[in-house]
């Protein structure tokens, strides 16, 4: 079937390193609007997250406590993510900080969630850290960004087939 195939943890960390790549490009170039991004990249990579745990869930009918825990991790970073929108919209706090919080929460949530999960998520969490400090100190980061996740994304492959 499709959908266990689409839903490995090698697929999802490609998606979770590309979109984070992506965002890494939106804060170089449009630093005023990344914040819109990273808000929306909270509720995508909590999609992500949950995505496996649920068709396990639909599939067998078990482990509902794991769905549970994962569901309630990732709505505290999605709630703290809304606080900090709404600190914005108040005008509490600037466009390109706003952003830079909102990802930071986003590093944390996934490198959190990695603790339980493995690796590949404890690496995006990293990665979206990394990812802040460059948006936040560096002029030219995109390249050596990609380079690194190009790295983690065949080292994610090739341990795909031996450990899951």
């Amino acid at each position: 079937m499709i959908k266990p195939y689409l839903l490995s943890p090698h697929h999802l960390f490609t998606l979770r390193l590309l979109l984070s790549l992506l965002g890494a490009y939106i804060g170089y170039r449009y630093r005023h609007t990344s914040h819109d991004y990273w808000f929306v990249m909270i509720f995508l990579f909590t999609a992500i997250a949950i995505a496996p745990d649920y068709y396990r869930f639909k599939q067998r009918g078990d482990n509902a406590k794991a769905l549970i825990e994962r569901l309630l991790h990732w709505s505290g970073g999605l709630c703290a993510g809304i606080v900090i929108y709404a600190y914005h919209d108040s005008g509490r706090i600037f466009h390109e900080e706003a952003g830079l919080i909102v990802l930071l929460i986003l590093a944390l949530t996934t490198y959190l969630d990695g603790i339980k999960r493995g690796w590949r998520c404890i690496f995006a969490g990293l990665f979206l850290g990394l990812i802040a400090v460059c948006v936040a100190y560096f002029d030219s980061y995109l390249w050596q960004l990609a380079l690194l996740s190009i790295a983690a994304i065949a080292v994610s492959h090739r341990n795909s087939n031996v450990i899951s």
